[in-house]
């Protein structure tokens, strides 16, 4: 636990600012941490230290189709956060730039600031 949390405190220094989504009845269900770049959204939403989702996202987007990822990853919290961390700068030679695969959950921060009140199980 002491790792992930680490790496948790790893990203709020690296600039993450963070969500703490919550169920019906108030609970948290998942935290959502997320940092724009140069036209581009890398976020990366946890339940626990064994099940995370991290990908990068264009800033702008088409609201009528899903949003898709440039770039995404899903496992164990610490290794979500290292590879996170180890994108290349978006623009810069080797940074994924093909859109691949849907992730609307990690969509969310492109239709902030608003109030998020989500159903329990609701992808956000």
């Amino acid at each position: 636990m002491d790792h992930a949390l680490n790496k948790v405190i790893e990203l709020r220094e690296s600039g993450f600012q963070f969500l703490h989504l919550r169920d019906d009845a108030g609970q948290l269900d998942r935290i959502m941490a997320f940092k724009q770049r140069r036209g581009f959204i890398d976020s990366i939403l946890f339940w626990s230290e064994t099940e995370a989702r991290a990908g990068r996202l264009p800033a702008v987007r088409d609201s009528a189709r899903p949003a898709q990822a440039v770039w995404i990853y899903e496992g164990p919290l610490v290794e979500a956060v290292d590879r996170l961390l180890d994108l290349p700068e978006p623009g810069s030679r080797n940074a994924p730039t093909l859109m691949k695969a849907t992730a609307s959950d990690l969509a969310v921060v492109t239709t902030l600031p608003f109030k998020l009140k989500l159903p329990p199980g609701a992808i956000a």
